[in-house]
């Protein structure tokens, strides 16, 4: 053979790969156009009688079905005419459409028949379709079909989603003829999905009865399973006492007269409540009774006896008009990951699993050393910096998050720009205190400056300043009294010891006993009428370098003293400490303040038995991060 000596390369590779960005459609398109001209068909689908001529290829790569239909060695392998018995013909032609086309039209009409199809052909994404069809336009008139649907056909998502739905139209849709014809298994699953409702638990319970009340006879055997569903904790004592006197309660009580012995979480908050005895026309034991619409009829009544009834423990959260369906989480915002950098990312801590997952984020430039806290179980995000051409600029924007919305809104800006700074909510307002004196143009002075958040009213207003120019400091709330503690003053590089206690009726702060040791950047938290502060640093006089506070101290209000109470398991740089229950959050930071060794581990201190436990190792790593304590609905499973 002949070599021409002719090259194309000169030496350089020329190994080129080369994609086509619409293939995919082309081929489709090609298909489609096979599928008009009614060539190469290789098989003919038959429901009800009609025809549907087809590509076994076409069909066998959309449909799990198909698949095993024509290459498992199943009779229909060899067959040219499948029968689909089961399926209709309308759900079949929009099958193959989609297939061909790779798009279907639903509506009211067709999209139960073309569900009933795609699940039986196993066409994921038109069983996708389907189900977010239903999500997107269920309402109050067919959530219950919809439900029907959903556990019908396995659709668990659609399912809790129509749960969810309900519950947060509870007061509205327990006002429906279809409330009061669902069957005792569906009331049940929605009052124990632990979704969120729209009301207080008191207008639940009186749903129940309601809906008891329509076809008595038929729904007696089921009294106990239903009414365990209702939290009786969530009910006060008077609203309690108003309905164990309505006519509804009354003839159930009568009907089951061994009600609450079968239901003890009733029957314990009721202790000291005892059933009268019946008479025609007569009702004994009567102090301050509203007659009944119709009392010519035979009753028992339930009376609470002052003088041995004992109140509810009510599980009532500040926010909230029920709690039902809220949990309690760990918040964790903004700071810095070792993955992404400064974030704005705001995480809530899965214990199930002890790992963080996406929550929201904060609608504003990434930031660092903003002032966090909750209000009325709404998170607030108040000033904080961010960095501009290498340039840390300070600002006094502030917003609010609710959990129940999932949403986001403005609030006033500071009087101030402010970083590094406390930010402390009490029962009726929010404070903001002291932060870096080089973030704003205000005169340097010897002083914290201070100002209130009304939540009310959305406007901030300056009240007397601390002592002491501090950043870096601790506080909490007491009642409507703010507890501060330490910080670090920058101009002087000095760490404070002190401990303050600010009365907003004197606008006065009023010094406390001093901290056992100076602390800054540290945490301080209530539990069981104690104030603690855990973590920090302070400086070492002679070398001026850090030294890192290891105990746990605890301040007594009755003897105006601290005392050590624990000590930390790791050292944290940059980590924060929360409260949530019984137990301190420790997250996050630098390990003994080494920053190239990041804490992994959320460890947990329970205050009560005062040990520590070390969690999981997480996949990421933060600090200089914020993070608090906040109740969380349920939230619904996302595909």
């Amino acid at each position: 053979m002949m070599n021409s000596g002719l090259t194309l390369t000169g030496g350089i590779v020329d190994n080129v790969r080369f994609e086509s960005t619409d293939h995919g459609k082309s081929v489709l398109a090609g298909l489609q156009h096979l599928r008009e001209m009614q060539q190469l068909f290789d098989v003919i689908l038959v429901a009800e009688s009609r025809e549907f001529p087809a590509h076994r290829v076409v069909l066998a790569s959309c449909s799990d079905y198909f698949r095993a239909m024509f290459t498992d060695g199943l009779r229909e392998c060899k067959e040219s005419r499948v029968c689909l018995n089961g399926l209709t013909a309308s759900s079949i032609a929009h099958l193959i459409d989609f297939a061909y086309n790779s798009t279907i039209n639903l509506d009211s009409d067709n999209v139960l028949d073309v569900l009933s199809g795609a699940t039986h052909v196993q066409i994921l994404p038109v069983i996708n379709a389907c189900e977010n069809y239903l999500k997107n336009h269920l309402t109050l008139e067919n959530c219950v079909n919809t439900a029907r649907v959903a556990e019908l056909f396995s659709l668990r998502h659609l399912q809790q989603h129509v749960l969810n739905f309900i519950c947060r139209n509870w007061a509205t849709f327990s006002m429906c003829c279809e409330f009061h014809h669902i069957t005792p298994q569906f009331l049940v699953s929605v009052l124990s999905s632990g979704y969120p409702v729209n009301c207080k638990e008191i207008d639940v319970f009186m749903s129940v009865l309601s809906w008891f009340s329509y076809f008595p006879a038929e729904r007696l055997s089921q009294v106990e399973n239903v009414l365990q569903c209702v939290i009786f904790e969530n009910i006060s004592s008077s609203e309690l006492e108003n309905i164990l006197n309505t006519k509804e309660w009354i003839e159930l009580s009568d009907s089951c007269p061994n009600l609450l012995e079968s239901l003890p979480s009733l029957g314990r908050l009721l202790n000291g409540v005892t059933p009268a005895t019946a008479f025609d026309d007569t009702i004994i034991n009567v102090t301050n009774y509203n007659p009944l619409v119709n009392s010519n009829i035979s009753v028992t009544r339930i009376e609470l006896k002052e003088t041995n009834f004992k109140p509810f423990k009510k599980h009532k959260l500040p926010g909230l008009i029920n709690s039902r369906g809220f949990h309690s989480n760990i918040i964790v915002a903004g700071g810095f990951r070792k993955e992404s950098g400064m974030t704005n990312n705001v995480m809530y801590l899965d214990y199930c699993t002890m790992s963080f997952r996406h929550l929201t984020k904060i609608p504003h430039l990434d930031q660092i050393n903003f002032g966090m806290c909750v209000f009325q179980n709404q998170l607030y995000i108040v000033g904080g910096c961010f960095n501009d051409h290498m340039q840390e600029i300070a600002h006094p924007f502030g917003f609010r998050y609710s959990p129940t919305m999932d949403e986001w809104i403005s609030i006033a800006p500071m009087h101030q720009e402010r970083c590094r700074f406390l930010l402390c909510s009490t029962e009726d307002q929010i404070y903001a205190i002291g932060g870096d004196p080089f973030a704003s143009d205000a005169t340097l002075e010897d002083v914290a400056p201070c100002e209130v958040y009304s939540p009310k009213t959305n406007k901030w207003k300056y009240i007397t300043s601390l002592p002491g120019n501090r950043s870096q400091l601790a506080g909490t709330s007491f009642g409507k009294t703010v507890l501060i503690s330490g910080g670090i003053q920058e101009i002087e590089e000095k760490v404070f010891n002190d401990f303050y206690l600010y009365n907003p009726r004197t606008d006065i702060w009023e010094r406390k006993a001093d901290l056992l040791t100076p602390r800054a950047d540290h945490s301080m938290f209530v539990w069981e009428e104690k104030v603690y502060v855990i973590g920090g640093w302070h400086l070492d006089a002679l070398t001026n370098r850090r030294v890192m506070a290891t105990s746990i101290d605890c301040y007594d209000f009755c003897t105006d003293s601290w005392e050590v109470v624990g000590s930390l398991n790791t050292v944290r740089t940059y980590g924060t400490y929360t409260l949530d229950q019984d137990c301190i959050y420790a997250i996050g930071g630098w390990c003994d303040g080494d920053h190239a060794q990041k804490c992994r581990t959320i460890d947990t201190f329970d205050l009560r038995f005062q040990k520590w436990a070390q969690g999981p190792e997480q996949n990421i790593a933060l600090w200089e991060h914020g993070s608090c304590s906040l109740y969380l609905p349920k939230f619904v499973p996302t595909t």
